[in-house]
């Protein structure tokens, strides 16, 4: 077991860095390219009139604003930043990269917090239809700057898990939380955070969620608003270690109750991680994997000028996959359900 979980953790590792690795050789390729430059002869023209002299850069037959206009390997410049679960390109505001899975990004300077409401419409073990009131669920999460670089930033987060009268009053299920996240190029950040880590009261059962996450893009056209892909890699612990996934190992996870400690406060950890397909700033298709299960959805900005997010997936859609959370199924057989989001940022 231990020679399972060491083979594991090198895979995830490996699925975490190459993108990095390739990243940083294609900067290399650029970087060379552009050195180029320094490394230009220059001609002297004569003109016939004796007016003032002008030079230019020679490369034999072929002018360098030719190359540069036809280099291939040209590199534009990208500045991507979170806002909560979405992100801005060049400032200009994007869908949804992923829902339950957090993004590594660096948060926007501009925005002062972002208010995300998540509903879903039945809770794995209600045995009554999906939209029941006795099965249906939603939480809120408000996300504040509170530092804020260009390169970095640390972003308190505030979770409310009662929006409704089911099982627990209005407002209770109040948590704390957090992310701290750099930027490590145009193309790719880092983050460490947790979720619901500091409770207020003592009716959350949403779990006590560490995490690590990396996060890359890549754009795949040179439009002004490129269509991209948005890729989250990372662990993350209880929530996100539940179960089967949770085959990492265990660590402290601050407290009880929690999902995965069995009465004390160790919790598990597993692969946390998403693929986004966005096609351009106002929809995205998303994919991501979450430990407790799974989705895949569509996310959507509605109005161009305007910051706010819709989305909706499905979850548990693969009957028998992952095997583990059939025990939390009405008669261990799992159902399709629903979630989805909407989110504002000011």
């Amino acid at each position: 077991m231990k020679i399972l979980a060491q083979k594991n953790i090198k895979f995830l590792l490996l699925v975490v860095f190459i993108p990095q690795i390739f990243l940083l050789i294609s900067s290399q390729v650029f970087a060379n390219n552009k050195n180029e430059k320094k490394d230009l002869k220059w001609e002297f023209i004569e003109k016939k009139n004796h007016e003032n002299l002008e030079w230019t850069p020679y490369l034999g037959d072929i002018q360098y604003e030719d190359i540069s206009k036809n280099n291939k390997f040209s590199k534009s410049k990208f500045d991507i930043k979170a806002t909560g679960k979405s992100v801005t390109v060049n400032d200009n505001l994007y869908p949804e990269i992923s829902n339950y899975v957090p993004n590594g990004f660096v948060e926007d300077w501009r925005k002062i917090f972002t208010a995300s409401f998540r509903g879903i419409s039945r809770t794995r073990g209600c045995s009554l239809s999906n939209f029941h009131s006795r099965c249906r669920d939603g939480v809120l999460d408000l996300d504040f700057n509170l530092i804020n670089k260009e390169n970095f930033s640390l972003n308190p987060k505030i979770n409310i898990q009662s929006l409704s009268n089911r099982g627990s009053a209005i407002g209770e299920g109040v948590s704390l939380g957090f992310k701290a996240a750099i930027q490590l190029s145009d193309f790719n950040s880092i983050a460490i955070g947790g979720e619901n880590l500091i409770h207020f009261d003592d009716s959350i059962d949403l779990g006590r969620n560490f995490y690590i996450i990396k996060s890359y893009f890549i754009p795949l056209n040179k439009k002004k608003n490129p269509s991209a892909l948005f890729v989250n890699a990372g662990l993350g612990s209880d929530f996100y270690g539940y179960r089967g996934n949770g085959f990492l190992g265990k660590t402290t996870c601050f407290g009880t109750p929690n999902l995965t400690g069995e009465g004390n406060n160790e919790c598990s950890w597993g692969p946390i991680g998403s693929l986004t397909y966005a096609f351009n700033d106002r929809f995205a298709f998303v994919n991501e994997w979450f430990g407790y299960g799974y989705g895949s959805g569509v996310s959507v900005k509605p109005i161009k000028d305007m910051p706010i997010i819709f989305s909706f997936y499905l979850t548990d859609y693969i009957q028998g996959f992952p095997k583990y959370i059939q025990k939390s199924c009405q008669n261990n057989h799992c159902e399709p359900r629903y979630y989805g989001s909407m989110s504002i940022t000011f």
